[in-house]
């Protein structure tokens, strides 16, 4: 009678929570986007590099500096003429000073340009960053908020075996009590219905940890379930061409790589600068005062302004500069080594990808129909266990033929739509649905 009592309330209330709102994938998405830790940490990492962007190499330097020294002096002095010798003890020196300094780098072989121009390249790779961040995270999204739909699939076949079951054993156990049906059979019975108990016990637990997974990713209370009402829709996808067209476009790995590249190419221009001369302006004002009494001269005092340009040109650093601009030429070659790697592996994910798509369909199809058919075999099975036509083995069989049916079928459509997400992130095309 409890172990009754158990069945039916795992029947009624299978995830122990009371009805709440529906959120949708495009909901689960916003929240995740809004909320999720990844999500901010890439936004922050992306306005370090605007921080990191300004106008500070074409800007002038301007510092104020201020000295007070004062020392103790004991000194002898003879004077050359008269041979009178003066002697000082403990006499006090002060000295004070206080300058402005601008400096000025007005030429440097174009290099404060070309790192402007780098800084610019850093920006827009961290917010392709953030944009691969964002596809990513909706991605995992998809696929956890699918998870769930397939475990709420597999729930439902869990409960609707363990009431064929229950039924069963309800059946047998009446054969029983008139004698039609052996006592062994009965047990039989019973297991089997322990069995999908345990199954369906099993299963809640999956559901419940695919919820915590989802929750996680939208950074909401982990035990917060029941809100997911929804059904697998496979959408069509563009041809294959296209895809990769779409791919080669607006992939953010590739467009990542093309801006790593001109980084590169920027680093060369750097390198070069080098080789130019440099041309710089200093201005200031200055103030320098000391007061000393064992000097001849016991106060002196200068303030003004000064200014002036330097000319540096570079002759020969130790072939430094050869060295920087050879090394930058290879970095080059490199960035388009490995532009053509990422390139290549991306067109191999996306015909292998695009490959399991279409297979996924179809094995979609097939299951389906197989999940259909096997429905059929089981009401008509049961309906001829009833009259005693069809054994309890037999039975279970055509059961067991269902489930697996079932199983493939949701594992179908739950593969076809990852792939169909995967397709989408590779050719650019995720976004909030």
């Amino acid at each position: 009678m409890i172990r009754s009592i158990v069945i039916f309330f795992l029947l009624i209330c299978p995830l122990g929570v009371t009805a709440q709102e529906t959120l949708t994938l495009s909901d689960c998405i916003s929240k995740a986007l809004e909320s999720n830790y990844g999500i901010r940490i890439a936004k922050n990492e992306e306005q370090i590099e605007r921080n990191n962007q300004n106008y500070s190499s074409f800007l002038p330097s301007l510092s104020a500096e201020g000295t007070q020294k004062e020392s103790i002096i004991n000194s002898k002095r003879k004077d050359a003429n008269s041979g009178t010798e003066k002697k000082f003890s403990g006499s006090i020196t002060d000295n004070y000073g206080a300058n402005i300094n601008l400096n000025w780098t007005i030429f440097d072989g174009l290099a404060m340009f070309t790192t402007h121009e780098k800084l610019n390249e850093f920006i827009a790779i961290g917010e392709l960053k953030t944009r691969m961040a964002v596809e990513n995270l909706i991605a995992q999204v998809n696929t956890e908020y699918y998870n769930v739909l397939v475990q709420k699939s597999l729930l439902d076949a869990a409960k609707q075996s363990l009431d064929l079951s229950r039924q069963r054993y309800e059946i047998a156990l009446q054969k029983n009590r008139i004698g039609s049906l052996s006592g062994l059979e009965l047990k039989q019975t019973k297991i089997d219905l322990n069995s999908d108990s345990s199954t369906l016990v099993k299963q809640q637990e999956q559901l419940r940890s695919a919820y915590i997974t989802l929750n996680t990713l939208m950074n909401i209370d982990l035990h917060k379930r029941g809100y997911v009402k929804d059904t697998i829709l496979l959408h069509p996808m563009y041809p294959k061409d296209e895809v990769q067209t779409l791919m080669l476009n607006n992939n953010t790995t590739l467009l990542i790589a093309r801006r790593e590249q001109k980084v590169s190419e920027l680093d060369l221009k750097l390198a070069r600068s080098a080789y130019f001369p440099s041309v710089d302006f200093t201005a200031g004002y200055s103030f320098s005062r000391t007061e000393s009494p064992a000097s001849i001269s016991t106060f002196n005092q200068n303030t003004g302004p000064f200014w002036g340009v330097t000319l540096s040109v570079p002759l020969f650093n130790r072939l430094e500069t050869r060295k920087k601009v050879r090394n930058a030429k290879i970095e080059i070659e490199n960035s388009k080594l490995s532009y053509q790697e990422v390139e290549l592996q991306m067109l191999s994910d996306l015909a292998q990808l695009y490959n399991s798509y279409e297979n996924n369909l179809i094995m979609v199809g097939f299951e389906s129909e197989s999940a259909e058919v096997a429905l059929v075999s089981l009401k008509t099975a049961l309906e001829r266990y009833r009259l005693g036509s069809l054994s309890g083995l037999e039975f279970r069989e055509f059961q067991r033929s269902y489930l697996d049916a079932v199983t493939r079928k949701i594992s179908a459509q739950f593969q076809a739509k990852s792939t169909e997400v995967s397709l989408l992130l590779l050719s650019g095309r995720l976004q909030i649905q």
